[in-house]
């Protein structure tokens, strides 16, 4: 596994998501909840995951195929000031959720972490492997009944 990787994706003169993806299907390069969270957003959005999922499948080394593209989920994570409401006002920075050979080549030792810009015409994205944080270990809750209601927290990526 490579400690970066990098994409960037052109979307000038572009209107619709399927226009990125060079003959591939929408519905094998994004996951459901992807489809969901970019259909309210720009085309900008769309581009913008898709850079993310690039730059990741590159730190992990494998190629841009759709069946990859579709085992890297990019998705906001609530920062913990959030409300979790629509009045949230918060950043909610990309996270990265791996399945399949993705998840197979991830480090468990470590986070991928994917940051996202764009200009005017561009979506440019950087996934690096860092060290596990505090919160990216998931708190379990324990009610005073002692039942196991769940995990909180981010998904390891």
């Amino acid at each position: 596994m490579n400690r970066w990787g990098s994409a960037a994706v052109g979307y000038a003169g572009l209107t619709r998501p399927v226009e990125l993806l060079g003959g591939m299907r929408v519905a094998d390069v994004y996951t459901a909840a992807e489809r969901v969270r970019s259909t309210a957003g720009t085309l900008e959005h769309w581009a913008g995951r898709l850079a993310g999922k690039r730059a990741v499948l590159r730190l992990l080394g494998l190629p841009p195929t759709a069946g990859h593209l579709g085992q890297v989920e990019i998705l906001p994570r609530p920062s913990p000031a959030c409300r979790g409401d629509a009045a949230c006002l918060d950043g909610h920075p990309p996270a990265v959720h791996l399945t399949g050979a993705p998840a197979t080549r991830a480090d468990p030792r470590r986070r991928i972490r994917v940051s996202i810009s764009h200009t005017h015409d561009q979506a440019l994205a950087v996934a690096l492997a860092s060290a596990l944080l505090p919160e990216d270990t998931p708190r379990v809750v324990v009610p005073s009944s002692g039942r196991l209601l769940g995990h909180l927290g981010g998904r390891r990526g």
